[in-house]
């Protein structure tokens, strides 16, 4: 039994009570009317008082066997509700039990995981570091040979630029003794 049929069961039992106050209430309104009627009823007072006697017992014996019976349905529902409140206690603590073993199991997969990752990371460390060697040694090789072509090609600007600055030096003197013919 859940923890809601407990309430649901309570929430019925408030409601039987309510009830049987209610059915109380109507029994001693009837005794109260019966009693009313045997006293204005046109009878001896003999028979008045033992008729009214008589309904009294009788009133009594069914009073007395409701409270009897309202007391064992009320014992009733509460050994229920105990019974309830056991089992439910029970099946809370049984899954807490496998909610700890399935996290224990978790807990474990994870540390098998973690274990696995860091291997490969470890691996995969010694990989990297390894293409790193290479790659600086290619870097160092690249570097190297920039330097060699950037030499070289300085070298090759510096004779064009020589070359262009004769040129424009023997166009100068060529212009100059070009003017000077002219000029004269």
């Amino acid at each position: 039994m859940s923890l809601f049929d407990y309430f649901e069961d309570k929430r019925r039992e408030h409601e039987r009570k309510r009830r049987l106050d209610a059915a109380g209430k109507i029994a001693l309104g009837s005794i109260l009317g019966a009693a009313a009627g045997v006293l204005f009823a046109p009878q001896s007072g003999e028979e008045t008082r033992a008729e009214i006697s008589d309904k009294s017992r009788e009133m009594a014996r069914k009073g007395s066997e409701m409270a009897r019976d309202t007391a064992e349905t009320v014992q009733f529902r509460a050994y229920e509700a105990g019974e309830a409140v056991k089992g439910t206690y029970e099946d809370l603590k049984l899954r807490a039990a496998l909610k700890k073993e399935d996290f224990k199991d978790d807990v474990e997969i994870a540390k098998a995981k973690a274990n696995a990752i860091g291997e490969i990371v470890r691996d995969s460390g010694e990989e990297i570091k390894g293409e790193l060697s290479n790659v600086s040694e290619e870097v160092k090789e690249g570097a190297k040979d920039v330097a060699k072509t950037a030499k070289d090609s300085a070298k090759d600007v510096k004779e064009e630029a020589e070359k262009s600055a004769k040129k424009i030096g023997d166009e100068v003197e060529k212009s100059s003794k070009k003017i000077e013919k002219e000029t004269k």
